[in-house]
């Protein structure tokens, strides 16, 4: 069993692993893995002692989560999921998605109410109440727009008209798979909040910008501490230390731990401080030495008259001087200084203060006491507005009509005469029936349903030991506990375990704990109690029959736990007793076959020696090829079937063509790539191999015939060529043969001797007699046809008659002509003489 318990724990190991190195190939490759972008994206964003820069962090990573995955954000206002392709608009203050064309909808329809209802209020000029008292309108509020979610508004200049990034860099951003969702892919760019003069370095993202990660080298509050490096977010840091400067108050220093010089708190040490009429003293702290009592001065002002009347002061009372000298007269226009124990007289003038209608002045002169009534007689409205009369400005006008709408009840009418559309609430009795259906609403009479029944009935429990008051109307659905056991006779062989309760007794929860009489393994049954089920019956003719009746079912099959080793041997594993016959894991057998390479595709099956993990009866025969990796170079299979290594050589024959392309060469692949020996030797192989032995047909640069035997390559030594060249001098009558290395070396060309500058001198000369020749020709030719021309378009001439016996015409000798020919001869032949001679 110990080795049995071991080999168990390790199948189990092997099956554990891999079922956590699964991976289904049904699984999105492609897809990202947001948890692992985020923690790459913010660890330079560390959470710090600053709760808000945290809390915006979560705010940004919340928002970079949602658009990482295409549709998982709402617009609020459509319920449509926003897709990767759609404009959006984002809020300054919550950061939520909206459709652009959604929010520019709702922008118009709330800028458009709040017009329509500033028109109603302009058109109102205010009301009276119920009381008579006047309701003035409200105030106009400016036009403005809000956010759908937090409600920040903003101007109507503010509606977004266009789609831009996230950032604000970019109009209309394209779709791209590898960036956020309407994002430009640019830096953000942002100033960073709290303001630390830092911008945002992340990439156009949706939400709050991350708090600033940048380090600082910043001193405490106090400056006392030395500089350190901290987050800038976190620049304002304490060093702990009490700050011990001299408070205002001059005795007491700061307790206070490090914070900014010259901001010390105020001094809370108490001190007995006497207060401004330092009549009472108590004790106060330093910062609060200026006190008042609530004695009243009392002082006498020098009239002896009169007295000061302040609470508790400092200083004098008015100079001493009674200030009821300097006194006005009853409306206020004319200023006199009279002693004081004087009436205050008239002025003579008229009053013209404003009077209680808040509309007239009064007319009486300057008089004492309160003015009179308006006199003024105005057309007035009722409060109803049905009617008008004139009456005195300071009486209301109230007509007999009795108001007919209905009251808030929306049952009783008004019927109060000149209600002026406030009316009062109803105050008759409601009298409905209440949910209880015992007793009547006795509220007043009220709109919507009546509240529930406020009295109270006493319910029993099913033993009659346990009483409980419960609202009336609720004794059905009242649920009273009771801590006796149920009195009940069970239906099954277990005891009673629940409370006293209403109706039949609830489904008995035990474990059966009787033999599995179904399987017949032996087993106790560890179901839930089945011999007393409640099952629904077939629906009968009568109504008042029960629907339900309690049953015995059999017991289900065995659930226990029995070890099974599957037929291939590969796990052992639990399963339920109803199934626990061995059947095929599905695993691969993988039992080594006998070619040593492969091992058994087919799905787990019965074997002889389950341990035994070699090939036996059962398992597939390997079809496969040879799986040996040929040399380096080879592309020809091996013709055997799997085998162990290593393989046979190659004699696949290969035919191709020298490296100079005349003769067809046939070797053997293993020849050819045969790796044995140095580099050197191998690469010395392959081009005897690929050679057919012949002088190479290739050209030098020069343009000879290369000397080498066939190869590969550009042609060796092509600075030894010794091939003759033939030179000549510039006008080609000398000439000589020199080697090809000096031709290279620049020996390219003869200079002309003497007898070839008289050669040039005698054919320049042959040259210009020929042209001299051939222009005296053209002249004779274009002569002649100017003479046939003439002859044959030109005015006829009298023919003349020839006379008989005339000689033949004398021809004219050109004597011109024959003087240049004897000079051109003779120069030739000066020429040629002074050659000869030259040469001698």
């Amino acid at each position: 069993m110990e080795k049995f318990n071991k080999a168990q724990a390790k199948n189990l190991a092997a099956a554990q692993k891999l079922v956590d190195t699964y991976a289904s190939s049904s699984e999105d490759e492609g897809e990202l893995d947001e948890n692992h972008i985020l923690e790459l994206l913010y660890k330079n964003y560390k959470p710090s002692d600053n709760a808000g820069s945290s809390k915006e962090a979560a705010r940004t990573s919340t928002f970079l989560e949602n658009t990482l995955h295409s549709g998982a954000a709402t617009c609020l206002i459509c319920i449509g999921s926003i897709r990767r392709v759609e404009a959006i608009w984002s809020c300054e203050s919550c950061y939520c998605f909206f459709h652009l064309k959604c929010i520019q909808r709702w922008a118009n329809d709330s800028m458009m109410q709040m017009k329509v209802k500033a028109a109603e209020q302009q058109n109102g000029q205010g009301h009276y109440n119920h009381l008579g008292e006047f309701v003035p309108p409200k105030r106009q509020k400016s036009l403005h727009w809000c956010c759908p979610k937090c409600r920040r508004d903003y101007q109507p200049a503010d509606k977004p008209t266009q789609y831009n990034c996230f950032c604000g860099k970019e109009v209309n951003p394209e779709n791209q798979p590898f960036l956020v969702p309407h994002s430009c892919g640019e830096h953000c760019g942002k100033l960073l909040q709290p303001k630390c003069g830092h911008d945002c370095k992340l990439l156009c993202h949706p939400g709050p910008c991350p708090p600033c990660a940048q380090q600082a080298q910043v001193s405490c509050l106090c400056g006392k501490s030395s500089p350190r490096s901290v987050r800038c977010i976190d620049k304002q840091w304490t060093c702990q230390q009490t700050c011990k400067e001299l408070l205002a108050c001059g005795k007491h220093k700061c307790n206070q731990v490090c914070h900014q010089p010259g901001k010390c708190p105020p001094c809370t040490s108490k001190s007995l401080q006497p207060c401004e009429c330092q009549r009472e003293s108590k004790m106060v702290n330093c910062s609060d030495r200026k006190w008042k009592c609530q004695n009243v001065c009392g002082a006498p002002f020098a009239c002896g008259l009169h007295i000061c009347e302040k609470v508790c002061h400092a200083g004098p009372c008015g100079d001493g001087e009674c200030p009821l000298q300097v006194r006005s007269c009853p409306c206020g226009k004319n200023t006199q200084v009279r002693p004081c124990n004087e009436t205050e007289e008239t002025c003579g003038d008229t009053c013209q203060k404003l009077l209680s209608c808040g509309q007239h002045t009064c007319t009486q002169r300057c008089h004492r006491g309160p003015c009179i009534s308006c006199p003024i007689r105005t057309k007035k409205k009722c409060r109803c507005g049905l009617h008008e009369k004139e009456l005195p400005c300071s009486k209301e006008f109230a007509c007999e009509t009795k108001c007919k709408q209905m009251r808030d009840c929306g049952k009783h009418a008004c019927n109060r005469k000149c209600c002026g559309d406030q009316c009062p609430p109803c105050e008759k009795i409601c009298g409905k029936q209440l949910s209880c259906n015992k007793h009547k609403c006795q509220s007043v009479c009220h709109n919507g349903p009546c509240y529930p029944c406020k009295l109270e009935s006493q319910i029993n429990c099913r033993c009659g030991k346990t009483k409980k008051s419960v609202p009336c109307g609720r004794e059905r659905s009242a649920r009273i506990v009771c801590l006796e056991l149920c009195r009940i006779t069970p239906k099954c062989h277990h005891a009673i375990k629940h409370r006293c309760h209403k109706g039949d007794c609830p489904p008995c929860g035990q474990v059966c704990g009787l033999p599995n009489d179904t399987s017949k393994c032996g087993h106790i049954c560890k179901a839930r109690c089945h011999e007393a089920v409640r099952v629904n019956k077939p629906k009968e003719a009568r109504p008042q029959a029960k629907k339900y009746e309690y049953k015995a079912l059999p017991h289900p099959r065995c659930e226990e736990g029995v070890i099974v080793t599957c037929i291939g041997g590969h796990e052992v594993a639990t399963w339920p007793c109803w199934n626990s016959k061995p059947t095929s894991c599905q695993r691969s057998c993988a039992r080594q076959l006998k070619c040593g390479n492969h091992k058994c595709s087919l799905v787990c099956h019965f074997v002889p020696l389950p341990q035994d993990m070699s090939a036996q009866t059962g398992c597939a025969n390997c079809e496969e090829g040879c799986t040996v990796p040929r040399p380096t170079g080879c592309i020809h299979a091996c013709p055997k079937g799997c085998h162990p290594p290593p393989c046979a050589p190659c004699n696949f024959v290969i035919k191709t063509k020298c490296h100079c392309g005349l003769n067809q060469l046939v070797y053997k692949c293993n020849e050819y790539y045969d790796e044995t020996g140095s580099v050197q030797e191998i690469i010395e192989r392959r081009e005897k191999l690929r050679s057919c032995g012949n002088r190479c047909l290739k050209n030098y640069p020069c343009g000879h015939r290369c000397t080498a035997i066939c190869h590969t390559g550009k042609c060796p030594n092509p600075e030894l060529c010794r091939k003759k060249v033939r030179i000549f001098c510039a006008c080609k009558r000398l000439k000589q043969e020199i080697a090809c290395d000096k031709h290279r070396a620049g020996q390219t060309f003869l200079d002309c001797d003497s007898n070839c500058k008289a050669e040039q001198i005698r054919v320049q000369a042959a040259e210009q007699l020929q042209l001299e020749q051939k222009r005296r020709d053209e002249e004779e030719r274009n002569r002649l046809e100017l003479e046939k021309f003439e002859a044959k378009f030109g005015k006829r001439k009298h023919k003349e008659r020839k006379t008989v016996g005339s000689g033949p015409a004398k021809t004219k000798i050109d004597w011109q002509r024959r003087a240049i020919y004897a000079v051109s001869i003779l120069t030739v032949v000066g020429a040629i003489v002074v050659a000869f001679y030259a040469d001698s």
